[in-house]
């Protein structure tokens, strides 16, 4: 048991680390200082982005406050974005140069991904990239703005958007949802099919969805370059652009390069089935930035809120001096696939492919109850 007050440094304010404070407002660690370190004050949750883009939920329902969050868990809120860290110290660099010297006793990071701007030529100037969420709300922002700006029968907008994950495709349904008639929507992959790591059943369904949307599904090219006027194809094609929305492969912080960490091949952290990182004890990471050893685990929301108890339970055993335990995710998760028409997509191979407006009722559901959490936290804040 500690004998003296130390402190938990939580770096970024995503899914796991939302959950982490929620269960730590509700049994507190013995003896702690808590602090979390965030770039925003409002955290989107990644489940109801696409309905948001839809114009099925205000910005409000997808937001969890993060100063009011800490305040329900009796931490401190301190407003960063971090550039860097350095493991032997602990200190942590802020945006500009100047060090958050917070001295923890124990940190985690939730930093997230972003898509990879840097590999092909013009996308960092030019695109729209889907994560931080900020960035993409800005984009869509300016693409409502660009269509309301639009003449009665003149040429429509053009759009791109880049990569064929579920990302992009809810993306794209929910984009081309609040824009009908008024623009012209191509989705380019890499892959031979659309949904990568989805059944058949379901990658047909929804490309015969996006081409009856009218959306033009480009399979089996890559884009090698934009500019402000097109996007580029590696088969020597280009498509008219007036935005590009990248939705790409995740890409990890750079600055994790320099932190002294243990890194896997493409730059996100080694963490070991506890979730602390590898060869550093009291260093803990979760969410898309952790690459847990020998368990590939697609970078996705799911996993960065199943992540949260395992995580919040080895954080307390860490600190009681206690064995850690061993995050083991399923194999197989539930995907609900929002189509931005009042229906979603089931995807998981024991279950048939649904295209129904019940999915989408069980979609809503669950989105909604794993805000309403946060809700109830507000509103016990404001009673005290």
């Amino acid at each position: 048991m500690p004998s003296s007050t130390r402190h938990l440094v939580l770096v970024g304010g995503g899914h796991t680390h939302a959950l982490v404070l929620l269960a730590l407002g509700k049994n507190p660690l013995p003896g702690s200082r808590l602090t979390l370190v965030s770039d925003v004050e409002s955290a989107p949750y990644s489940g109801m982005l696409p309905g948001h883009v839809a114009g099925l939920y205000e910005a409000a329902e997808m937001h969890i406050d993060l100063p009011r969050l800490c305040r329900y868990a009796g931490a401190d809120f301190v407003s960063a974005h971090v550039s860097g860290y350095d493991s032997g110290t602990g200190i942590l660099q802020r945006e500009g140069g100047d060090a958050l010297d917070l001295r923890p006793d124990f940190i985690s990071f939730n930093v997230g991904s972003s898509p990879q701007l840097d590999a092909v030529a013009g996308t960092r100037r030019w695109a729209i990239p889907s994560k931080p969420v900020p960035e993409l709300l800005a984009g869509w922002t300016r693409v409502r703005e660009a269509a309301a700006r639009m003449a009665p029968g003149g040429e429509p907008l053009r759009i791109v958007v880049v990569g064929g994950g579920a990302g992009g495709v809810e993306l794209t349904l929910a984009m081309q949802s609040q824009l009908p008639g008024t623009t012209r929507f191509d989705l380019v992959h890499g892959g031979d099919h659309l949904l990568p790591g989805h059944n058949p059943r379901v990658q047909r369904l929804v490309e015969d969805l996006l081409a009856a949307r009218g959306i033009t599904t480009r399979l089996g090219r890559r884009v090698v370059e934009v500019t402000g006027e097109e996007t580029r194809l590696d088969d020597g094609s280009s498509l008219e652009s007036d935005f590009v929305f990248w939705v790409t492969q995740p890409a990890p912080p750079r600055w994790l390069r320099h932190s002294g960490l243990a890194l896997n091949e493409k730059g996100f952290l080694r963490v070991g089935p506890t979730l602390e990182c590898v060869g550093r004890s009291g260093i803990f990471a979760a969410g898309d930035v952790a690459s847990i050893e020998d368990v590939p685990l697609p970078k996705s929301g799911v996993y960065a809120v199943r992540m949260a108890a395992p995580l919040e339970a080895n954080l307390r055993a860490a600190w009681l001096g206690n064995p850690l335990v061993a995050y083991r995710p399923q194999r197989h998760i539930l995907s609900l696939i929002g189509t931005a028409d009042g229906r979603a997509v089931v995807s998981r191979p024991w279950l048939p492919t649904l295209h129904s407006r019940i999915a989408w009722r069980w979609k809503d559901r669950i989105d909604r109850r794993f805000m309403r959490q946060f809700v109830e936290a507000d509103r016990s804040v404001q009673t005290d």
